[in-house]
């Protein structure tokens, strides 16, 4: 193999990372240390066909900078919509909740991505006081479907804990109130904003919708004329950090690994016939 030229004097040298779509600024590709492009570049497993290149020439990206962007406080991860939907559903699952609430908060926290939302801090904010929550009672449940609303003129029944609003969601969609009970007065629901997003697929919405940091406060549900369609977009940046918390959350989904895990398992045992 002939050894590699050194680049001519009288040529711009050329950048650590060339993309057709992309400037050759790049922060990522600039602060590229030559040993770092000679690794990369000896562990590939392919060689071009164009021949031999040195140390000096452009690689293509990895992997692992992709979909990664910087901001002041974290660096931030960006998921498409189904990985949105599907680790909020497992994270709700190891938080406590059922599987059929589980996906039911997964479709929210896909609607609140699709909006543009901080859909991984409302969702960690939710799991993380999930056992703080309480469903509504059948009191409470029954004074809806009558008319009676839980403000003036109706029964104020206080609560040492904030409703739930996943559950409060469901209840309100399984057994929708009668036309003549809205508009319906609910008091005191936790992160109110789950309430709205789980709310967005159906006849039903909050007349005024919180903003994300609000942790409990009193709603009103009124009739939705049309549904909304969400933002353009495929894809939502989430915090490192967030979506590590997140992840702890879903890994209490998973099965513990075992002898007998090993043993039956795809690949396992001593005979391998796959």
């Amino acid at each position: 193999m002939a050894p590699c030229r050194a680049t001519r004097p009288d040529r711009r040298p050329l950048p650590l990372c060339r993309d057709p779509r992309q400037s050759d600024r790049r922060g990522s590709a600039a602060g590229r240390h030559l040993a770092r492009q000679t690794r990369i570049f000896r562990r590939s497993q392919f060689r071009p066909t164009l021949g031999p290149l040195a140390a000096h020439r452009p690689v293509q990206r990895r992997g692992s900078d992709r979909g990664r962007r910087h901001s002041g406080r974290s660096p931030l991860i960006e998921l498409s919509f189904n990985e949105v939907e599907t680790l909020s559903a497992k994270a709700a699952r190891g938080a406590g909740f059922s599987w059929g609430l589980a996906e039911d908060i997964g479709r929210a926290a896909r609607a609140l991505a699709a909006d543009g939302q901080d859909w991984g801090s409302a969702m960690l904010s939710l799991v993380e006081n999930a056992r703080s929550f309480e469903a509504p009672d059948l009191i409470r449940a029954a004074r809806w479907y009558e008319g009676k609303g839980e403000g003036e003129g109706g029964a104020n029944i206080a609560a040492g804990k904030p409703l739930c609003p996943a559950k409060t969601a469901a209840l309100l969609l399984d057994h929708p109130p009668p036309a003549d009970a809205m508009p319906l007065t609910i008091l005191d629901v936790g992160l109110p904003v789950w309430l709205d997003a789980m709310l967005r697929r159906s006849a039903m919405r909050l007349a005024h919708v919180p903003a994300l940091s609000v942790s409990r406060a009193d709603v009103v549900i009124e009739h939705r004329s049309g549904i909304g369609q969400p933002r353009a977009g495929s894809r939502r940046a989430v915090e490192q950090q967030t979506l590590v918390a997140l992840n702890s959350f879903a890994a209490k989904t998973y099965v513990p690994e075992s002898e007998r895990s090993r043993v039956r398992g795809a690949g396992g045992g001593r005979v391998d016939d796959e």
